[in-house]
């Protein structure tokens, strides 16, 4: 059973669109946490953070990429990779 019509919303006439990715369990149980604790759906909470987020730093924060995985990765040349077939 669903439990959102308890939490705030956006007005039915609020314009949005279609955000999606993936992020790890531990990401979206802290999200979600957030949001009830908050009172209010992922969604709003999501756009209210990055909201924030963009007041206060005049931008989104920068990040640093992922670790690449050499472990699981073949050496191939620099040459190799760049010859077309």
């Amino acid at each position: 059973m669903s439990d959102y019509g308890r939490r705030a919303r956006r007005p039915n006439d609020a314009p949005t669109v279609l955000l999606q990715g993936r992020v790890s369990p531990t990401a979206r149980d802290d999200v979600r946490e957030a949001a009830e604790a908050s009172g209010v759906t992922m969604s709003y909470y999501l756009d209210a953070l990055i909201t924030k987020l963009v007041s206060e730093n005049g931008g989104m924060p920068l990040i640093d990429p992922p670790a690449r995985d050499r472990a699981n990765q073949l050496d191939i040349p620099g040459e190799a990779a760049t010859r077309a077939a």
